[in-house]
């Protein structure tokens, strides 16, 4: 693992020699999708730049996908990957079929991957970040990630309305024998009622609550607890443990320090990422040195209640490193 988050103020590309470098991001209503490609030097370009656009009507999506095409004329090609929020599985097989195809004629050692993770849903992510490394390109690529400027959270207006399905992420499915029992990390953010159905659907014989801490800002502490009150009564305060909120490292230490606690051949372990996306990254680096020993469950939303969701554009964060060239 080893890897260290650290603040960044401008974007190099790795396009030099015979350096292929490409893009990977999601345009969304959120307007911290803006956040990598503004941040990008002078001299960045890439080979290709995959944009991923969900399919759900939004204008102020197609507002910032308009300025993400801008921003993106003079990087390099752009490629646009429309594609259902609800089913990634065509488009992220697209962009597999096609990094692929690139790896053969230029070389895996000729190829690097820079990507946006922002607003891509956790379970796109996590399928992205296993798409990469199933190319062998885990060590070509480098994460990065902005914070929203501000999070527009009210306890009595969720950030999404309803749930659609609880179900694991295919491809991250724990091969443990069915009649174990359940023990439920559920990383808790700011949508209690996702945290709570999953909990209630599960029906878990443990569980344990991971909250983020620090939080992004001094002024956001606190506010995980808030919105899961009614959760963390039900489960109680001793289930509570806390994991960094920006360093996929430090949160696969603290996963793997969890899980230590409690026997694998006695338990069934399933992994809920309702926490920050870097928390979600430390997820998939604890899943990749331990694949197959648990299932990460996830919850999609009906709808995200777009106007109670966050406003801005905050720091820009490299989460990982890319470790050759």
């Amino acid at each position: 693992m080893g890897e260290v988050s650290t603040l960044i103020e401008k974007i190099d590309s790795s396009r030099h020699g015979n350096i292929a470098d490409f893009f990977i991001t999601c345009s969304s209503f959120e307007d911290r999708c803006l956040g990598v490609p503004s941040r990008f030097s002078e001299k960045t370009e890439f080979k290709t730049n995959y944009v991923f656009v969900y399919t759900t009507p939004s204008p102020q999506r197609d507002k910032n996908l308009r300025t993400i095409e801008e921003m993106l004329a003079k990087r390099g090609d752009i490629r646009l990957i429309h594609t259902p929020e609800s089913d990634p599985f065509d488009a992220i097989g697209l962009l597999y079929k096609e990094l692929k195809e690139y790896r053969e004629d230029l070389g895996q050692s000729q190829m690097c991957v820079t990507l946006d993770i922002t607003t891509f849903t956790k379970r796109y992510l996590l399928l992205l970040l296993k798409c990469i490394d199933d190319l062998e390109l885990w060590n070509c690529m480098r994460i990065l990630y902005t914070e929203p400027k501000k999070y527009v959270t009210d306890l009595y207006l969720p950030m999404s309305i309803g749930i659609r399905t609880i179900s694991p992420v295919e491809g991250f499915i724990t091969n443990s024998p069915p009649n174990l029992p359940v023990l439920l990390i559920i990383f808790l953010g700011y949508e209690g009622d996702r945290a709570r159905a999953i909990y209630e659907n599960l029906e878990p014989d443990q569980t344990v609550l991971i909250v983020p801490r620090p939080a992004y800002h001094d002024e956001w502490e606190g506010t995980t607890e808030k919105m899961n009150r009614s959760l963390i009564q039900m489960i109680g305060k001793d289930k509570v443990e806390y994991a960094d909120s920006i360093s996929p490292s430090l949160v696969s230490q603290q996963l793997e320090n969890i899980a230590g606690k409690y026997d694998s051949r006695c338990w069934k372990f399933m992994v809920s990422p309702l926490g920050t996306k870097p928390q979600t990254v430390g997820i998939y680096f604890y899943w990749r040195t331990k694949p197959n020993s648990f299932s990460i469950i996830y919850a999609e939303p009906l709808k995200h209640n777009q106007p109670f969701y966050s406003t801005g554009i905050g720091r820009t964060w490299l989460l990982k490193p890319r470790t050759t060239q």
